[in-house]
């Protein structure tokens, strides 16, 4: 058989023809894996250029200056380009925004652009709050042989703004031997005490297991009722409070130690203590005058003491028959007055009745009551009688006249003193003789002025020395009163010229004045005179 021969030119001509028909298909293919390969890698630079730069934002710390990283824009930006296809991204193309969740009511606002928000905004501290950024770039094929348009690729992420976060470190549980301690009342004074007086309770509390270390903290101490107090241990593990009892009574103090870092708690044993009533003193302080005449008011001024607050309450004067009157204390004393009508020696007794905190207490204190000295009268002159001469001749029989007495130099008085509705002065009179007093003017302010009301007048109504009234009626708008009916003044004693008005005595001005003169032979140029 005769094999035909190939034509090896034809075969050339053919391949080419046919690579000639198959290279524009080729080349298209090419090219479009060449630009989807671009838009891929263009979307995957977007997409990670915005992961990282809110990833950036929203991380702590401080940026590239000393402002936080949510508020460092260009630290942002720099994170975005970083990422980008050869630095390929724009300020324009990057777009950072904030807001508080999803459904703020307000959307997401532009931040970083200047003129819209301060770049100063601070997130919520609740954690809410999210930066977002945008990055976009342009696609543009190389040569528009493939169905490829120009398109923007955008890539949004949004991270919330962690500012408080908590951070939990599970470790385990560290155990700690803390020394055993011991507490101990030291004293509780006074024991007893008085209610409403201060008791000072010391503590000491001691580490039994090292006494080197010192115990620190707190002791509270309770007695019950409410009575507690709080002791802090210095450095030597001792310390002191207060209580104060307001009710009578067996009372228990506790002390409960609260231990501290290195201590355990410990308690006392209970100590009894007492609270009663204050002991009291009473003291009858004057009895004046003393001795006094029959039927002369006698003032009785009692004091009583003791106990940590000053007694109240009242005293009973009792001097024997009617002889009684009742004291009410202001400031711990006080004074009432007695007009005995019996003569003899009296013993006057004070008894306190005592009050909530203080015991009752009683004096006594023995007076005289003399029989009052006669006021000395004139013998009256004796009838003329006529002489048979025709020129009757009348013969004067004169007046006697009491022994004139010594000097009256010594006569004293006390302040004018108000009280109620009465103003009076106290008059001592040093000499064994008796004073006979005779007219006097008093000066009073006649006006209350301060008080309310319709009557703001003053009228003198009584004028007493002693238990005799030298003057009676109702003077008013005057400050000037003369009253004459005599009056004595023991010998040795001292008595009250008392001025009893209409109303209270309010307005004390200091233009209070007396002055008596004395008619006693040998005392008329020494008056008395406030």
């Amino acid at each position: 058989m005769k094999l035909k021969k190939l034509n090896s030119k034809k075969s050339k001509a053919q391949a080419m023809v046919e690579f000639a028909i198959a290279l524009p298909v080729l080349l298209l293919l090419l090219y479009g894996i060449l630009e989807t390969g671009r838009l891929l890698f263009l979307y995957s630079t977007v997409v990670t250029a915005s992961r990282q730069a809110v990833r950036y934002g929203s991380a702590t710390g401080v940026g590239n200056g000393t402002e936080p990283r949510y508020q460092d824009c260009d630290g942002i930006r720099t994170a975005a380009k970083n990422y980008g296809f050869l630095g390929a991204f724009d300020d324009n193309n990057i777009i950072i925004e904030h807001d508080n969740g999803p459904d703020d009511p307000l959307g997401r606002q532009s931040y970083c652009d200047p003129g819209l928000l301060s770049d100063n905004w601070e997130p919520s501290d609740q954690n809410i709050s999210r930066i977002t950024v945008t990055v976009s770039e342009d696609f543009t094929p190389l040569v528009k042989l493939v169905p490829f348009d120009p398109r923007t690729i955008t890539a949004t992420s949004s991270r919330t703004i962690l500012r408080s976060v908590a951070i939990v470190v599970d470790k385990p549980d560290q155990e700690f031997i803390l020394n055993p301690t011991k507490t101990v009342i030291d004293f509780d004074e006074p024991d007893p005490s008085e209610m409403g007086e201060a008791v000072t309770v010391q503590v000491t509390v001691e580490d039994t297991a090292d006494p080197t270390k010192i115990p620190t903290g707190t002791v509270d101490v309770s007695a019950g009722g409410g009575v507690s107090c709080q002791v802090t241990l210095n450095s030597n593990g001792w310390g002191t409070c207060t209580l104060v009892f307001t009710l009578t009574g067996s009372y228990t103090i506790d002390a409960d130690y609260n231990g501290d870092d290195e201590h355990l708690t410990s308690s006392a044993i209970g100590v009894p203590h007492t609270v009663s009533l204050a002991p009291t003193v009473t003291n009858i302080t004057a009895d004046s005058p003393d001795p006094s005449l029959q039927n002369q008011s006698v003032t009785v001024t009692v004091t009583v003491t003791g106990g940590t607050t000053t007694p109240t309450g009242t005293v009973n004067i009792n001097a024997g028959g009617n002889d009684k009157c009742t004291i009410t204390l202001v400031n711990g004393t006080g004074s009432c007055t007695l007009n005995f009508s019996q003569l003899g020696t009296k013993t006057i007794t004070a008894t306190y009745d005592g009050d909530s905190m203080h015991l009752t207490s009683s004096d006594t204190e023995s007076h005289q009551v003399l029989a009052g000295t006669p006021t000395p009268t004139l013998s009256p002159t004796p009838t003329l009688s006529p002489t048979p001469t025709l020129v009757p001749t009348v013969t004067f029989t004169p007046t006697p006249l009491a022994t004139p007495v010594p000097s009256c130099a010594g006569i004293t008085h006390g302040p004018i003193t108000k009280t109620g509705n009465t103003m009076s002065m106290t008059i001592t009179n040093p000499w064994n003789f008796p004073l006979t007093t005779g007219a006097g003017t008093v000066t009073w302010n006649d006006d209350k002025g301060h008080q309310t009301g319709s009557d703001k007048t003053l009228r003198l109504q009584t004028v007493t020395i002693g238990s005799t009234i030298i003057w009676t009626g109702n003077s008013s708008n005057v400050s000037t009163i003369p009253f004459v009916n005599p009056a004595i003044i023991p010998p040795n004693s001292t008595v009250t010229i008392t001025f009893t008005f209409h109303q209270s005595y309010d307005n004390f001005d200091g233009t209070e004045n007396t002055y008596i003169n004395l008619i006693t032979p040998g005392c008329e140029g020494n008056p008395i005179q406030s």
